[in-house]
């Protein structure tokens, strides 16, 4: 399988500015996780420091001795002052907070650290505080279409202007600017997903069979191993009613009478299925924020695989392209971007608005072939702030500027500008 150069460590592990905190990167499981650090430590210098708590050699080294690691990055620090050990899978172990502290408190001014983790790393990092000053927590998301299509981080030409002058309306522009990955690639990429090994297989069967049991895989092991959810069966059910919902208003309400358990129950399997990275959520957006939090969401998979209709999949695609771009502008420190839809009091909506704290920047509509902008979709840009408003299309070579301030573009297109 070939390896595909991931853009994460560019804003993690490689920014010096970060320095000597840890940097925590988790995410879904086989999202290539161990492989990115495997080949950063290889570009440092520093492949022997990479270890993997859950074999036996590793548990048996710790035991003998807790600095196990010591004499080997010394070693490699005689002749590479930067040191990176990896530790992969640590936080399975009991008191892996504790050994992390010491660690750092120990090395930090030696060694830098690089601690990956699945599902299990985000939410027990959040119990207790004995790490709190000593790391930054970052998320890999299985592969964006950029990245697939081998586009060097540099050319990503639409990506660097956010960044620098966060200029939303000149956004089209610089988009028309580029030249955009082949439809091909965005096509395999909606077939079979944005996990590496479907995605690079690209053969049907094989893709089946791995998302069948990669789903097995998360609620017989996941929600078992880190929730106190016993009724497996339940969530199971919960799971194939949402392929059905995806881009719908979710109603918890006609859920638990499908499932026969409470309005709470629902609740907590959701909350559950989004911290284990199955599903994401958005909320509707309102000026007053108390009025959100109360609102029904939408809920979309992070692998848009296993949305089989056309409408809903490729709406789905986008919400998890649009909703990484957020999670990467935060993680990138340059604010609090968030992900909502809009639905006025006449249920009239626009899929998807980017803002920035209370401040919308951008609204998006995803249509599989409409070439026009919805009236109510152009008044409500005007209404945000004179905003700009982009519809993505599930079609390819399409360029147009509505006005001023209202777009049709490619999906494709889109998606090849930003990581």
């Amino acid at each position: 399988m070939k390896f595909v150069e991931r853009y994460l460590p560019i804003w993690s592990l490689e920014k010096k500015t970060l320095a000597p905190k840890m940097i925590f990167i988790a995410g879904p499981r086989q999202s290539g996780k161990t492989t990115l650090l495997k080949h950063f430590l290889d570009k440092k210098g520093c492949p022997s420091l990479f270890y993997n708590w859950d074999t036996p050699k590793v548990k048996a080294a710790y035991r003998e001795d807790p600095t196990f690691f010591e004499s080997d990055a010394r070693l490699i620090r005689n002749r590479n002052t930067d040191v990176w050990i990896a530790l992969d899978e640590i936080h399975k172990r009991a008191k892996w907070k504790d050994i992390l502290k010491g660690y750092y408190d120990q090395f930090h001014e030696l060694f830098r650290f690089a601690v990956s983790g699945s599902a299990r790393l985000d939410l027990f990092r959040r119990t207790g505080d004995a790490l709190i000053g000593r790391y930054f927590l970052f998320h890999l998301s299985p592969f964006s279409l950029s990245e697939m299509g081998a586009k060097r981080f540099e050319e990503l030409r639409t990506w660097h202007e956010i960044i620098l002058k966060e200029k939303w309306l000149d956004l089209f522009c610089s988009i028309a600017d580029e030249r955009p990955l082949p439809y091909d690639l965005w096509k395999q990429t909606y077939e079979f997903g944005p996990f590496p090994e479907p995605l690079l297989k690209g053969d049907t069967a094989f893709s089946n069979l791995w998302h069948q049991d990669y789903l097995t895989l998360y609620l017989r092991e996941e929600i078992r191993d880190l929730t106190r959810i016993s009724d497996i069966d339940g969530v199971e059910t919960l799971v194939s009613l949402l392929p059905k919902r995806v881009g719908s208003i979710l109603s918890i309400n006609s859920l638990k009478e499908d499932l026969q358990v409470s309005h709470g129950t629902v609740g907590a399997w959701l909350d559950s299925l989004t911290k284990l990275y199955l599903i994401f959520s958005i909320q509707p957006w309102q000026r007053k924020i108390h009025k959100t939090i109360k609102k029904e969401k939408k809920y979309y998979f992070c692998d848009w695989s296993y949305v089989f209709d056309e409408g809903p999949r490729f709406e789905n695609m986008v919400a998890a392209g649009l909703n990484r771009l957020c999670n990467q502008l935060k993680e990138n420190g340059l604010g609090p971007y968030e992900l909502f839809f809009v639905r006025d009091l006449s249920k009239r909506e626009v899929d998807f608005l980017i803002t920035k704290g209370e401040t919308p920047v951008l609204l998006i509509e995803a249509k599989t072939n409409e070439l026009k902008v919805s009236g109510f979709a152009i008044n409500l840009a005007k209404k945000l702030g004179d905003i700009p408003v982009i519809q993505l299309v599930h079609r390819p070579g399409i360029l147009k500027e509505l006005s001023s301030k209202a777009f049709v573009i490619s999906a494709n297109h889109f998606f090849s500008c930003v990581p």
